[in-house]
């Protein structure tokens, strides 16, 4: 369409491990601190929340970051759930897209330095310029966590990337592993992100001048 910017947006999913029941399904429809207006029960909170913020104009790639478990019974769940993932994006976005891509990089379930080294480079590989980036960090191990952030950092000041959405999806499960219904949250911690740039960016004479600083933007 003519006069209409085609934007590119990049989605990060770690994918989990686990098999999901349709017990999972749930809706996320304006919880926690994310607007989301889409309010049919899904397994994965960022399906909903991208109803919202992918449009007709937009090339959506998505990169799901899979953990290599040295089990072929989980990865096969890994696979399952990838399935799983793409045929609900499709539902509940509905064609609200150009074009979607989907790629996949492993990690290794250990996490040493070289381990560490090689999906940050891989998660890097994956980037593109002047392009969106919305990533989930609900599944996958720990350290994931670390990487991604490290990874959007890289790719806002050398991609001229635009952060758009951290997500984060919260449920709490009942002993009998069944989630709780009304505990389900989507919360979007891209300030926690933010807060760690201006972290970076502050200039003080000592730690606490930097604190005064902190407690100003706080307030602001």
């Amino acid at each position: 369409m003519e006069g209409v910017k085609i934007m590119k947006k990049i989605v990060f999913f770690n994918v989990p491990m686990k098999d999901l029941p349709e017990t999972n399904r749930m809706n996320y429809g304006n919880t926690g601190n994310v607007k989301c207006k889409y309010s049919e029960k899904v397994y994965f909170g960022l399906t909903a929340c991208l109803h919202d913020k992918i449009n007709s104009q937009d090339d959506v790639k998505f990169v799901f970051i899979k953990t290599a478990s040295n089990n072929e019974e989980k990865d096969k769940i890994s696979d399952k759930n990838i399935d799983k993932f793409k045929s609900e994006f499709e539902t509940v976005c509905n064609g609200k897209y150009k074009s979607v891509d989907y790629d996949c990089v492993e990690c290794s379930f250990s996490e040493t330095k070289e381990d560490i080294e090689k999906l940050y480079r891989k998660l890097l590989d994956k980037m593109e310029q002047n392009c969106q980036i919305i990533a989930d960090t609900t599944f996958g191990p720990r350290m994931n966590l670390i990487i991604i952030m490290n990874a959007l950092n890289f790719a806002e000041r050398f991609f001229n990337a635009e952060i758009i959405s951290i997500l984060n999806v919260k449920v709490l499960f009942d002993k009998n592993n069944n989630p709780i219904e009304g505990s389900q949250e989507l919360y979007d911690v891209s300030p926690f992100y933010y807060l760690n740039n201006l972290t970076y960016s502050m200039k003080a004479k000592d730690g606490k001048h930097a604190l005064s600083l902190l407690d100003k933007f706080f307030n602001i």
